[in-house]
């Protein structure tokens, strides 16, 4: 497929659903210069042109730049206590992957529960910091293209990870393989079908050009099981992110002027008092997921967040 060139960056179209499905996709609109479809058979949605993994690369160092210049080292793990309490009956080797873990936030409160953790990364910059700050084991590259051991992981979790991949198929299909029998998958992505979808289209804030494809709950599950998966748990909960912030536009003034890619300051009484209100604001965040929870449970899937642990059939 010919690349092309959008604001610089190298762009591949992709003219076919991710999933095997053959039937010509439906246009759904064009934003910042990107197409965006959706496979009529299961519904899958997916950026076109799509950007390179160098492409999405350079847009990484920019926001690295730009978040981490002030970076402080995490202390408060609480917000990863529910996936790792989910995880920890799977723990026999005692092996976890992160797939795409930047900084490595969610090794580090791992490797507090005594986990042996290492993490994979497209982001020279992020390993290169969290290996000087951390001393983590991180893999430079895409998931698919490192040479990792079969069978061998208890646990491999990706958040906020797999819309961003050029391949979300052969990314699923790789864990299945470095995955135990038995071994756990957690993965967590903004899902299609959900209140912010409808109320804001494509100007909801998720659709951005390094944010390559859109699962709802029907095809992750088909992804997963015809990858050999059985799927434990998947809910789509919450209303939030629920803005139209274009991050593609940020991202383009950042280029030029660093200090506008951070253009949603956090108000300085939030700074002030980050202790004391990020546990009450989990605590909320966690009440406002159950009707969500509930609704799943009931086959309606209207959150924004996918939730997904499935594992590895022995």
């Amino acid at each position: 497929m010919k690349t092309v060139q959008i604001a610089g960056l190298d762009a591949i179209p992709i003219v076919q659903c991710n999933l095997g499905h053959t039937s010509q996709p439906k246009h759904l609109w064009d934003k910042d210069g990107f197409g965006y479809y959706r496979c009529p058979e299961c519904g899958l949605a997916w950026v076109s042109p799509q950007l390179t993994d160098n492409s999405v690369s350079q847009i990484y160092a920019t926001i690295f730049s730009n978040k981490h210049s002030k970076h402080q080292r995490p202390s408060n793990f609480s917000a990863y206590a529910p996936v790792l309490k989910k995880l920890r009956p799977y723990r026999q080797n005692n092996q976890l992957l992160d797939v795409g873990c930047f900084t490595g936030n969610f090794l580090l409160a791992a490797r507090e529960q005594d986990w042996d953790v290492e993490g994979t990364e497209i982001s020279e910059s992020a390993i290169a910091y969290a290996q000087a700050e951390y001393g983590l084991k991180i893999h430079l590259g895409d998931l698919t293209s490192l040479d990792l051991p079969e069978n061998y992981y208890d646990a491999v979790t990706l958040s906020d990870v797999i819309e961003h991949v050029s391949d979300p198929l052969e990314t699923i299909q790789k864990i299945h393989k470095i995955l135990r029998p038995g071994g756990i998958l957690y993965m967590d992505t903004p899902h299609f079908f959900s209140i912010p979808y409808l109320a804001f289209k494509q100007d909801w804030n998720v659709f951005f050009p390094w944010h390559r494809t859109y699962f709802s709950v029907s095809n992750m599950q088909y992804a997963l099981e015809n990858s050999g998966f059985q799927v434990q748990q998947i809910e789509a909960i919450g209303v939030l992110p629920m803005h139209r912030f274009n991050a593609w536009r940020a991202y383009q003034a950042a280029k030029d002027t660093p200090s506008k890619m951070d253009s949603i300051k956090r108000p300085s009484f939030i700074k002030k008092y980050k202790n004391i209100l990020r546990p009450i604001w989990l605590v909320a965040k966690s009440l406002h997921y159950l009707p969500f929870k509930l609704l799943s449970a009931l086959g309606i899937h209207i959150g924004t967040k996918l939730i997904v642990y499935a594992e590895k059939k022995s």
